[in-house]
């Protein structure tokens, strides 16, 4: 009967100390990844119609200090525009992901450059 009632008395305590450190975390920092970050501000991306490619990375696997999320529209309805690659930056700042800079380029259906993507604007 000793042993029932240390057992539930102990997985009692690991529970509320499950429940305690979930609080703590939440209340600590931002959990979110710079892809989630993404996703939460372009919540358009998911009832676009255009082809969609998101690609993250980060600049080393253990620790990361900074990270890159790159959205890739193709398919639009823009003749003058083959695709849309917007670059979001993040540094890790004090157990956050903080974005620093966005970054938009284009890559032209016609004229002089159509290989690249390029800051300016399509003709």
């Amino acid at each position: 009967m000793f042993r029932i009632l240390a057992a539930s008395a102990l997985c009692v305590g690991i529970l509320s100390g499950c429940a305690t450190t979930q609080k703590i975390v939440h209340k600590v920092g931002n959990t979110d990844t710079p892809l989630a970050q993404v996703l939460k501000e372009r919540s358009d991306l998911r009832k676009e119609l255009s082809t969609v490619e998101i690609r993250q990375y980060f600049n080393s696997v253990e620790s990361p200090t900074a990270a890159e999320v790159k959205v890739t529209e193709t398919g639009l309805m823009d003749d003058s525009v083959r695709s849309v690659r917007t670059i979001y930056r993040f540094k890790h700042v004090e157990g956050d992901w903080e974005r620093t800079s966005t970054q938009k380029e284009y890559q032209c259906a016609r004229g002089k450059n159509t290989k690249t993507f390029q800051t300016a604007k399509c003709p």
